[in-house]
């Protein structure tokens, strides 16, 4: 999930202005994905089917510089009526939509998006791109394409190997594409464009296109030592929230162990906000610990992993550009808006043929989340447990 350096051989460059786009790189992929919710009872069941692909040009390396363009596209092959709602609870489809546009439920067609255009430039030991861009994984930005169309973003982004196992990343993005999406938002409009919970008093939040961010900047070091690896980031979301994030793996035979802890902070600027137009108060101090043990046999991996949400205050994360990546995160089971809750995940893996197929398992559950709680429980969930499936 980490940035990793990358090496450049000159018997691949490019000699002439020519040759730029004549051996120039070209790929993609064509993407089907079937959903359905079947409710219990009389309540109203629904199911889509969308199809869609990418196509993507990245030139061939001249004197250092490289340039890339992405497109996606997706459209509705056959589906149920997705905005008929039920007649008991008056709700229309949730999940289904997010296959599509979750701004515009009436677009199941229109659904293309410039993904990638960006300029690249490789020198010695790293690499400096700008443009919209397919950034390396961090804990709190991240792709997460489960979907149709992934998270994506714009700004620079910087790359510097400082020796063998040591590099670190440094980057400014100040626009998003957020994953179910196809329009690009800076990011006073992105943040909070889905869901805004509620503030620790009880009151509903509004800080959508209030926070004034003009984006986030993002300082990661990664280093190997023998057996141990290192990651470090600080993430500094303008005007909204600080957040330091470490982690520390260590291997040994088949066995791997890590643990991960994360520290927030509110930005100054917060407090001029009316309180419910704030992300984050100034008494929230988000703190969480996850650790992971995992062993590993020759076509097959368990694992086990614990966290925990100290009552500092709630850890927060927006969701508008991505997924955090504890040690229990899992699809549609997030840590953002907690606080004062452990988190306890297992999990399996099989794989058939290498590189071929592989069948996972994985088993999570909530405890102490309290519905009306606030001050822990930003979007007022109760607790959960949640089995995910996935053979791919």
């Amino acid at each position: 999930m980490y940035s990793q350096s990358h090496n450049f051989n000159d018997n691949d460059k490019i000699t002439s202005l020519k040759e730029i786009f004549t051996e120039a790189h070209l790929e993609g992929h064509i993407r089907n994905f079937f959903m359905s919710t079947s409710n219990q009872n009389s309540l109203k069941d629904y199911y889509t089917n969308a199809t869609g692909g990418s196509i993507a040009i990245k030139t061939k390396e001249f004197k250092g510089f490289e340039l890339g363009v992405k497109g996606i596209f997706t459209y509705q092959t056959f589906s149920s009526a997705l905005n008929k709602p039920d007649a008991t609870t008056g709700r229309i489809s949730k999940w289904e939509h997010e296959l599509y546009d979750i701004n515009d439920f009436d677009n199941f067609n229109d659904l293309d998006r410039l993904e990638e255009l960006y300029l690249k430039y490789n020198f010695g030991r790293g690499y400096l791109t700008y443009g919209k861009l397919e950034i390396e994984d961090t804990p709190l930005l991240n792709e997460s394409d489960g979907r149709m169309k992934p998270f994506v973003f714009k700004g620079l982004w910087l790359n510097y190997e400082l020796m063998d196992g040591h590099h670190f990343n440094l980057s400014w993005l100040d626009r998003v594409s957020p994953r179910s999406t196809v329009e690009w938002y800076d990011f006073n409009e992105a943040i909070g464009l889905t869901n805004n919970g509620f503030q620790p008093n009880g009151e509903v939040a509004q800080y959508h296109e209030n926070t004034n961010s003009r984006g986030i900047g993002i300082f990661n070091y990664s280093g190997n030592v023998k057996d141990w690896t290192f990651h470090f980031y600080n993430v500094h979301l303008d005007r909204i929230i600080n957040t330091s994030w470490l982690q520390i793996d260590y291997l040994f035979k088949n066995w791997n162990m890590g643990v991960q802890y994360a520290l927030q902070f509110p930005l100054d600027y917060q407090m001029k906000l009316a309180y419910n137009e704030r992300y984050i108060q100034d008494t929230e101090n988000g703190q969480v610990l996850s650790t992971q043990l995992q062993y590993k046999f020759t076509k097959m991996k368990l694992s086990a992993a614990f966290t925990h949400a100290f009552d500092t205050g709630r850890f927060l994360s927006p969701r508008e550009l991505g997924r955090d990546q504890l040690f229990t995160s899992i699809s549609r089971s997030r840590m953002d808006g907690f606080g004062n809750v452990t988190v306890l995940t297992l999990g399996g893996s099989y794989d058939f043929k290498p590189d071929r197929c592989t069948m996972e398992l994985k088993f999570t559950r909530l405890f102490g989340a309290t519905v009306n709680e606030f001050e822990n429980n930003k979007y007022n969930l109760d607790a959960y447990y949640q089995v995910n499936s996935r053979f791919h």
